[in-house]
């Protein structure tokens, strides 16, 4: 059961990280085959099924329209294909998903970590990273962007005019 995030320090953490995902200081990175599965809370059945079912059912069509050697030869075309392009689309659009349900909400964040499957890498020094759900993003983040942490204020401009 997810915990929610409610004191102001981890407010803090959270908006450092979303600060440094869209500094593009953090690489969030996925692994596909722990996230992308049922129970995911970004898990699409669609994109599992559809880039083999499409070339089968095809294949099997022109098996008995046209022949079976070309329908055959169609169908092992169409899925090597669909494992080499249609694949990286499809990895695309889960990091994406996954990258605006993390960010949109610590709630969501703290689901999607403690599902697994996730892993922040700092984009300046590739060798610190956090992998869900055993580590600790909290402390990566504090240890890594702790300056983002820090709520800048707009200083009120100075009237020139002051006596």
């Amino acid at each position: 059961m997810a915990k929610k995030l409610i004191n102001r320090a981890d407010e803090l953490t959270f908006g450092a990280l979303q600060k440094a995902v869209a500094e593009d200081k953090v690489h969030i990175c996925l692994l596909a085959g722990q996230i992308n599965r049922p129970s995911s809370p970004v898990y699409n059945p669609w994109e599992v099924l559809l880039p083999i079912l499409v070339p089968v059912l095809l294949g099997l069509v022109l098996i008995l329209t046209v022949g079976p050697m070309f329908g055959l030869l169609f169908m092992a075309a169409l899925i090597l294909a669909s494992t080499h392009i249609v694949k990286k689309k499809l990895d695309a659009r889960l990091l994406q998903r996954t990258q605006n349900l993390m960010l949109s909400s610590p709630e969501n964040f703290q689901k999607v970590w403690e599902f697994g499957g996730v892993v922040l890498v700092n984009r300046q020094n590739k060798n610190q990273g956090c992998v869900a759900p055993e580590g600790e993003w909290k402390e990566f983040v504090v240890t890594n962007f702790a300056d983002l942490m820090i709520e800048k204020k707009e200083e009120a401009p100075k009237d020139e005019k002051a006596k």
